[in-house]
């Protein structure tokens, strides 16, 4: 996964990155925010949009390859996570919990 700078001059916790991953006709966008700790992704199959999350204000983004496996993990709060597995295939798993 390859991220692009939005501007290079700018220092990394106020800079915005741009994450994109094509896999076949599949496509997904990732767009973070660090300074506001922001997130949208936006999943495609071809010029059809699946799925699309604006978030703002959330916990912390992971990110880890494990063996060659590229995950993005999203902590929206203590009881919703969004889980990416990008390589080898794009997945979305969005955990929620209504438990306290």
């Amino acid at each position: 996964m390859s991220s692009k700078l939005q501007d290079k001059d700018v220092p990394w916790p106020y800079n915005d990155f741009l994450f994109e991953i094509d896999r076949g006709d599949v496509s997904l966008s990732c767009a973070i925010a660090p300074a506001y700790r922001d997130v949208r992704l936006i999943l495609k199959r071809g010029s059809d949009k699946l799925y699309e999350l604006n978030a703002t204000g959330v916990e912390d983004v992971k990110y880890e390859d494990r063996n060659g496996v590229e995950i993005l993990e999203i902590i929206l709060s203590a009881r919703e996570q969004i889980r990416l597995k990008v390589k080898p295939r794009i997945e979305i798993n969005h955990r929620a919990n209504t438990e306290p």
